[in-house]
């Protein structure tokens, strides 16, 4: 597997042309883990940033249960597509390594970006969500995992230390899970679920 990222991921604003419902990630219900820490703790109401929202499908569910949410994709033809599916939400093309994004949120989902950047990316991107975080809010984090041996193409996979040792500047972690990625392959894909809280 290449770790250049120009050869390792498509491009994304070309991918997001084709039928999103063909895409490995494509989950059109909540996502089980998500949905599971949302119901643990009782959160029913709140600002909800869906990083990476790509076919919107997240950001769409979120926002059916009670939240306010704003979808942002680095793909312009990402947010073209989940706006046709849902003009009521505020979906925006945003790069998070240089995001416009001036407002904080008190929950923040990302099950589909921070995977897919590189190493030398990283420290700006954990920067970043902890600027755009609430002082009392939650990041909810799935990526892949390091015990995903299938797949010889895709995301960067993390282990729990790796996880850990990246977002332990910023953030409290609260827990790792080792979960699967809901999306259309099958098997699903072994991931981590991680939740953190905002360091201030």
């Amino acid at each position: 597997m290449s770790n250049n990222p120009s050869d390792r991921f498509p491009d994304w604003n070309n991918l997001y042309k084709q039928d999103v419902k063909k895409m490995p990630w494509y989950n059109e219900r909540l996502d089980a883990d998500l949905e599971n820490q949302l119901n643990l703790r009782n959160i029913t109401k709140g600002r909800f940033l869906d990083l990476g929202t790509g076919p919107g499908t997240q950001a769409i569910q979120l926002a059916k249960i009670g939240f306010e949410v704003t979808g942002t994709d680095l793909s312009e033809n990402a947010i073209l597509k989940a706006r046709e599916l849902d003009n009521s939400i505020k979906f925006i093309a945003d790069d998070i390594l240089h995001s416009k994004l001036k407002s904080t949120f008190d929950y923040i989902l990302d099950r589909g970006c921070f995977h897919v950047l590189p190493p030398d990316k990283r420290s700006r991107y954990t920067k970043k969500i902890h600027e755009i975080l609430d002082d009392s809010g939650l990041f909810f984090l799935k990526c892949f995992s390091i015990k995903e041996k299938n797949l010889t193409y895709g995301p960067y996979r993390f282990s729990e230390d790796e996880i850990r040792y990246i977002f332990s500047k910023y953030f409290v972690i609260e827990s790792i899970t080792d979960v699967v990625y809901q999306g259309t392959l099958d098997p699903l894909p072994k991931a981590l679920f991680s939740v953190m809280r905002k360091k201030i």
